[in-house]
């Protein structure tokens, strides 16, 4: 087992930050339908969401970088970087998932906040403020275990849509990384296997746009307009999250696999 050097512990703790961020909109719906405020609350979300591009701004060239100076050294493909930043993802996911109910009350409160004061500059400054930060860790809250026991105890949750999620965070966690390690398999199509990430992505993003966040934001509209319990909504949320660490580890399985595929598309086209 190769050591974990400083730049890939970095790229480590983006990772596991870009996917912190992005298992936490399940808090946020969370917040929406408590108060009635799903639009706001995702709105509120997307300050959440810069961040995670941020940080992805900064890891794709890094490790761009990182796969050519290993291509350049004429090593042996190795995709040892790339299954400890998979495992990073599936860290973050587990991290996130932990901090949903602590969030999802920061949210209410600050929906609640914006409410009695609708200006988004006063509420950047109210969070922003140190003094709140001490009143913002007293909201720490532990994943309750009775969860579990309601999300087995549930009926009728839609299981397919949990698979497309499985399938949808797997492309997607994976797909640069994959096209990357295709760059190892032919390195004289690297920028062509690279740029193939993109479709990877594309193929990712239509099963998890197209077909899971439109049953995920009917369910919580339904919510809001009684037609659905809130534990029932709690067990779907719960689900997401589990089918969201599980799409992690099935990117592990199909690294390799995948840049194959990537390879044989770079050398076909």
């Amino acid at each position: 087992m190769p050591p974990l050097d400083s730049e890939l512990l970095f790229l480590c703790a983006l990772v596991i930050a870009i996917n912190v961020v992005s298992t936490l909109s399940y808090a946020v719906r969370i917040a929406g339908v408590r108060t009635g405020r799903i639009a706001f609350a995702l709105s509120l979300f997307n300050l959440l969401v810069l961040f995670s591009r941020s940080s992805n701004a900064i890891l794709a060239p890094l490790l761009s970088k990182r796969t050519e100076v290993a291509i350049q050294s004429t090593e042996a493909p190795d995709p040892w970087d790339f299954r400890v930043l998979l495992m990073a993802a599936a860290v973050g996911t587990l991290i996130g998932a932990a901090l949903i109910p602590t969030f999802q009350r920061l949210i209410t409160r600050a929906v609640e906040r914006f409410d009695r004061r609708p200006s988004m500059g006063a509420l950047l400054l109210t969070a922003a403020n140190p003094k709140n930060w001490w009143l913002a860790a007293r909201e720490l809250t532990i994943p309750a275990p009775r969860n579990v026991a309601l999300f087995s105890g549930t009926k009728q949750l839609p299981w397919f849509v949990f698979l497309l999620n499985v399938g949808g965070i797997a492309l997607i966690t994976c797909g640069v990384f994959s096209s990357l390690y295709a760059g190892y398999l032919v390195p004289e199509l690297r920028l062509t296997a690279g740029n193939l990430s993109a479709l990877v992505n594309f193929l990712g993003t239509i099963l998890m746009f197209a077909l899971v966040d439109p049953h995920f934001s009917y369910v919580s509209d339904k919510v809001v307009s009684g037609e659905v319990s809130h534990s029932y909504f709690r067990a779907v949320v719960i689900g997401m999250t589990a089918s969201r660490f599980v799409g992690c580890l099935l990117s592990q399985i199909i690294l390799v696999p995948g840049a194959w595929v990537v390879a044989w598309v770079a050398e076909w086209i």
